[in-house]
């Protein structure tokens, strides 16, 4: 009777051990899959999905951010047209649009005369000031803002190396880099 029921026991954790083990190797093997087809996988860079986004919702590009999701890794485009903000996102790998969305927040801060009180000339694209920092620093944008001051115009553009992110500001019309600023994860501040 003994002899029966550790044949039964060991014949159970041996199948047990078994499905668990083929379990563990299948998913190892999707996981691996998945990592190889991520690394395969190239951006379409910051100008293209500029170009892609201005083809979905004509106007100034205000900022471009490279995000994340666990739903996938799109650009994040606003657009400022006349009297609204679009967002448009773009897939970072396929340049599909996945949506246009008309800006839906009601701040007061938002000022769409700039164009009145900024200097004479025309302002460079997000794209032109990415390659600008992108020259002079190594690494992925990964966001890009439009910040219009005291009738001035910068493009901040973040770059990520590593664990080292820098910010580069680049005058958005003369395509002048005007300041970086470098900030290491390691920092404590």
């Amino acid at each position: 009777m003994k002899k029966k029921v550790w044949s039964s026991i060991a014949a159970a954790a041996l199948i047990l051990g078994g499905a668990y083990g083929i379990g563990e190797v299948k998913g190892g093997t999707a996981a691996a899959a998945a990592s190889v087809q991520s690394q395969s996988k190239t951006l379409i860079g910051v100008s293209k999905a500029e170009e892609i986004a201005l083809k979905a919702a004509p106007g100034q590009v205000e900022s471009i951010d490279l995000d994340k999701k666990l739903s996938g890794t799109y650009y994040d485009v606003e657009i400022r047209q006349a009297k609204q903000e679009m967002d448009v996102r773009v897939d970072a790998y396929t340049g599909k649009v996945i949506s246009v969305r008309k800006e839906t927040d009601d701040d007061d801060d938002d000022n769409y005369e700039v164009a009145a009180t900024a200097p004479s000339g025309t302002l460079i694209t997000a794209a032109k000031a990415a390659a600008v920092a992108s020259a002079s620093v190594k690494g992925t944008v990964a966001e890009i803002d439009l910040d219009r001051d005291n009738g001035g115009a910068v493009y901040e553009v973040e770059i990520r190396n590593g664990r080292v992110s820098t910010e580069v500001g680049v005058d958005a019309y003369t395509a002048k880099i005007v300041y970086t600023d470098v900030d290491s994860d390691d920092d404590d501040d």
